[in-house]
């Protein structure tokens, strides 16, 4: 499971705060210009918190058959500016300096060895990645064509987790905020798309919004609220078999920027996934698999 780098990769990074003064007997909304920025060097450093929960059913000569996992991890992640270009974009180091995890079915879970993690972003002053490297402790195998096409529904393409993690990543690269200065209660809308397999091409789309300025550690922030929504609809023909994907991906991410320190002091996110995979062929059966899968995740400044 690869989806605590997507939490950590919102905390880095600082906040540039620029506000309009009110005019001469016209008090008018304040607004802030929000850039990230900062220079090679600084170091920040988080902690966070993730739990994934996931249902499957399959119909068997028995009826339907359901399974459960669960999935438990916390680390603390130190974040490095490593340069910032003239254009303001900045590239950022994520390590994980500690963590832990755990994983099973709810009531019997089992300690999973902890894992090196590196992984290096250049995104620009506003947000947005625009490259990703990610280095971790052993490469991952490629699977080919023809692995896949042995029985798709048990390949990487197909699993729930992987459908989660990169609709996720995609929405996360792509969070920006806007060109000009923004007040409480502005809205501004982000659409993109991820290539999940051949033929399904998943539509997302960010709606963002400065909801409110609020204490938090007694800190003043500005509260950023994204809402992130992508329905899944594909077929896909993998060797003799046919496969078809249908379901909806859902998430909601708040932000808390304290603009006096320019920095973020906590992210909270959520994230539900619905996927329905059908598999049929020729003299074989039809089987439809159904994940529903709902995470939930935080993230906190810890100096």
């Amino acid at each position: 499971m690869k989806r605590l780098w997507l939490i950590a990769a919102i905390c880095t990074g600082a906040v540039l705060l620029a506000f309009a003064q009110t005019q001469q007997g016209s008090p008018t909304p304040q607004t802030f210009l929000l850039r990230y920025k900062g220079k090679p060097g600084d170091v920040s450093r988080y902690k966070s918190w993730f739990v994934m929960r996931m249902v499957g059913t399959m119909p068997t000569p028995a009826g339907l058959r359901e399974g459960k996992m669960e999935y438990q991890s916390e680390a603390t992640y130190l974040h490095k500016i490593i340069s910032v270009a003239e254009d303001g974009t900045l590239e950022i180091e994520t390590v994980k300096e500690s963590g832990k995890a755990r994983m099973g079915d709810g009531e019997r879970m089992r300690d999973l060895p902890d894992r090196p993690y590196k992984r290096v972003v250049k995104m620009t002053n506003r947000g947005k990645v625009i490259e990703s490297r990610e280095f971790e402790d052993g490469e991952e195998e490629q699977e080919s064509e023809e692995e896949v096409a042995e029985f798709p529904i048990a390949s990487r393409r197909y699993q729930p987790t992987y459908w989660l993690d990169k609709l996720y990543e995609t929405a996360v690269h792509n969070i920006a905020f806007p060109e000009q200065a923004i007040k409480v209660g502005d809205s501004w809308q982000e659409k993109v798309s991820e290539q999940m397999t051949p033929n399904c091409k998943v539509p997302i789309t960010i709606n963002s919004r400065f909801k409110e300025l609020v204490k938090l550690d007694g800190k003043l922030c500005a509260v950023i609220q994204s809402e992130i929504d992508a329905p899944i609809d594909g077929q896909d023909n993998v060797g003799e078999w046919t496969v078809a994907v249908k379901g909806r991906f859902n998430a909601l991410m708040t932000i808390y920027f304290d603009p006096e320190l320019g920095d973020e002091v906590q992210a909270i996110d959520e994230a539900r996934l619905v996927l329905e995979i059908t598999l049929s062929g020729p003299n074989r059966p039809t089987l439809t698999i159904t994940h529903r899968l709902i995470s939930r995740g935080k993230t906190a400044k810890l100096d």
